[in-house]
């Protein structure tokens, strides 16, 4: 999959009302910290030491809030291929 389709997904994610960031601050507690209540109501992003992951590996997990099922539909119309178990404590497993 290119690198194109995730955009695509996080772009479509936007306009579904999601704060969706790519390589969104260094970690993940540092990047819910720098959200705003609203923005973090409905978020969906992968962190720097995500990003290296994502370079690495080709896989990267995505931290989210809001509607897991949403955001995973909205990954896989966009040909992202998804790996997540419907846990609202589970981050969503993305492979590019």
């Amino acid at each position: 999959m290119a690198q194109s389709n995730l955009t695509k997904a996080f772009k479509a994610l936007r306009k579904k009302g999601y704060f969706a960031r790519q390589n969104f601050w260094y970690c993940q507690s540092c990047a819910w910290s720098a959200m705003t209540d609203e923005q973090a109501d409905k978020a969906v992003f992968y962190h720097r030491q995500d990003a290296d992951d994502l370079r690495d590996s080709g896989t990267c997990h995505l931290a989210w809030s809001g509607n897991g099922q949403e955001i995973v539909d909205v990954l896989k119309e966009n040909g992202v291929k998804v790996e997540w178990d419907g846990s609202d404590s589970q981050r969503i497993l993305i492979t590019v």
